[in-house]
């Protein structure tokens, strides 16, 4: 399999002047060694008839029932397609008209972006995505769209809209009503008239409301995304794909991949640094491979014209949770921010270091002039830390002004370089125990995984916390002891038995408070480009209060946006402990 991918993606380098041969023995090496994994799609799909590498994609929507291109019936048409080729979507719905309003061709009442979306649900509920699983989506409206409270609520019952996630896209206009307790307009897309004028408080309580009910809707910060734009010239951020890590223009596709940073630890409880960059700088050119090896969907030529125009890539990491177990840090400490922060920085340089090397060998993406990379005009600015850095964690050092020198001189070659997927697949292929950019979920849970239509449950025991006990001494006794408990509750903390240095540092998901979460995610989002699918767990105790202050906290940290969770708010979950499962199983009727 891994032979097959290597290959068939280096078959992209006789167009672009390399070695395919050559390249795909170091692909292959790249993969079999686990340092790097691409997305889902491109493990089925590179070196089959198929040919569609992609994970995911955004589709506009126009008002208008499919006589526009982007109408409503023929973009889904367009992801229908998309979807039966293993791509997720995103839509924003924002441009619809509301619910009730007049149309005149007609001289009936508009149905509204939301009976439309359940249109969409239905549709989509018929198609297995590539064949093999159901499709996944995300759906938008922006806050200021009048038919935002049916929007928020309309995945009260989680068994309704089970083909969407749903988010809603917050301004900083709306924020900042929401911190004074000020009013706002909701304005009707088709002709750009106030028709309601509501406190902003009202909308926000009833998001918060809903995300604390069972974690949907999310927000996404469209002015924070927007301002990091680098096609601000062809045009404006509107949705993201489906778990909201990427933010894509109209027909915009982006190739993921991440990291594997389980692969990259040091001796003696370090970062090995040095190949961690080499992986980043192979796994940049290979996603660039991608960009041309794709077949994208025929049926659909604007994506392939989207795709040359931008060559955004996604280059991303995970394991994030078993580094930090290996050097110590507990995940959510200021040091822990910093450890992130630290090491994502170096992750985009060497991604964007070799865009610019890729750029002065094949040129720079063909949208570039007017673009924030314009070399002419370069409005890009290097990213900087929420904090001064203080610590020396042995990373390189980088330079930033090296890299704008690079851009004014050979322009880049992918306009959009770094985000942070989820990696639920990917991440357990590699043996990770921290999925994407999150601590682990839990030292032991069940796994509920789709089999054939029948749900498997598989246990989980962390590794790398039984090698921590073994190392540390604890006799067998002890350790079936702890692995009673942890097999029940998922966590370490406050077992007797347990040493102390070994609680501080083997935190899950659960140990680790809201505002943790989210400065966490605000310390990594500083350095990616695109966004981040993160999740903020929150206790089952946790109040609408607590979900309020995480939204603002994640705002002016400058995150694109934020999921929250709270504890057994969910009947239908992935990933479980055993507690939670049974605390579920007890509240059913």
């Amino acid at each position: 399999m891994f032979w097959r991918i290597a290959h068939n993606v280096a078959l992209a380098e006789e167009q672009l002047g390399g070695n395919p041969d050559e390249v795909g023995d170091r692909f292959y090496d790249l993969l079999t060694t686990l340092r790097f994994l691409p997305n889902s799609p491109t493990f089925t799909g590179a070196g089959t008839p198929l040919g569609q590498l992609a994970a995911c994609f955004v589709l506009p929507i126009s008002d208008d029932m499919g006589r526009d291109t982007s109408g409503i019936f023929q973009t889904l048409r367009d992801a229908a397609l998309i979807q039966q080729t293993g791509g997720g979507n995103g839509f924003s719905f924002s441009e619809i008209r509301h619910k009730g309003s007049i149309v005149n061709t007609s001289a009936g009442l508009a149905t509204g972006p939301v009976g439309f979306l359940r249109v969409y649900d239905r549709s989509f509920g018929e198609i297995a995505q590539g064949g093999t699983r159901r499709g996944a989506n995300m759906a938008v409206l922006r806050v200021d769209h009048p038919d935002i409270r049916d929007f928020i609520e309309c995945k009260t019952d989680e068994n309704q809209i089970t083909n969407f996630n749903i988010s809603v896209g917050i301004t900083d206009a709306f924020m900042e009503a929401v911190e004074v307790d000020a009013t706002y307009e909701l304005i009707a897309p088709h002709t750009g008239e106030a028709v309601e004028t509501v406190r902003a408080r009202e909308i926000f309580d009833l998001i918060v409301k809903q995300a604390r009910h069972n974690g949907e809707p999310g927000v996404l910060f469209m002015d924070a995304a927007n301002r990091q734009n680098p096609l601000p010239h062809i045009y404006e951020l509107a949705a993201t794909n489906p778990c909201g890590e990427q933010f894509l223009g109209p027909y915009e596709n982006c190739c993921l991949g991440s990291i594997n940073l389980a692969q990259h630890l040091g001796v003696n409880g370090t970062v090995d640094w040095e190949k961690l960059m080499e992986s980043v700088q192979l796994s940049t050119r290979f996603l660039d491979d991608v960009v041309t090896a794709n077949a994208y969907v025929p049926a659909v030529p604007q994506l392939l014209d989207a795709a040359l125009r931008a060559r955004r890539i996604g280059l991303g990491i995970m394991g994030l949770g078993d580094l930090m177990y290996h050097v110590n840090v507990r995940y959510g400490t200021a040091e822990a921010e910093e450890f992130a922060a630290q090491l994502m920085e170096f992750v985009r340089y060497h991604c964007m270091h070799t865009s610019v090397d890729l750029a002065r060998q094949r040129g720079p993406f063909s949208a570039i002039k007017g673009s924030i990379y314009d070399p002419d005009d370069l409005k890009w600015v290097p990213p900087f830390p929420l904090s001064p850095h203080s610590r020396n964690f042995g990373r390189p050092e980088v330079d930033w002004d090296g890299i704008a020198d690079g851009i004014r001189i050979h322009g880049i070659r992918n306009a959009a370089q770094t985000t942070v997927a989820p990696t639920g697949t990917i991440a357990t292929v590699a043996g990770c125990e921290g999925y994407g950019c999150e601590p682990t979920f839990a030292l032991a849970y069940v796994r509920h995984v789709d089999d054939g239509g029948n749900d498997l449950e598989l246990t989980y025991v962390s590794p790398l916390f039984e090698k921590a006990l073994l190392d540390a001494g604890v006799d067998e006794t002890a350790r079936s002891r702890i692995m009673d408990h942890v097999l029940e509750s998922g966590s370490c903390q406050g077992v007797t038995d347990v040493p102390a240095d070994i609680q501080h540092t083997f935190v899950v998901s659960q140990d680790i408070s809201a505002e943790e979460h989210v400065r966490m995610q605000g310390a990594i989002q500083a350095f990616v480009d695109n966004s981040i699918s993160k999740t903020c767990n929150f206790p089952a105790d946790s109040t609408e209060d607590d979900v309020a202050q995480a939204y603002r906290l994640a705002w002016d940290l400058g995150c694109k946006g934020l999921t929250v969770y709270v504890t057994g708010t969910r009947k239908k979950v992935v990933l479980a402990t055993r507690e939670t499962v049974q605390n579920v199983t007890e509240e059913q009727p």
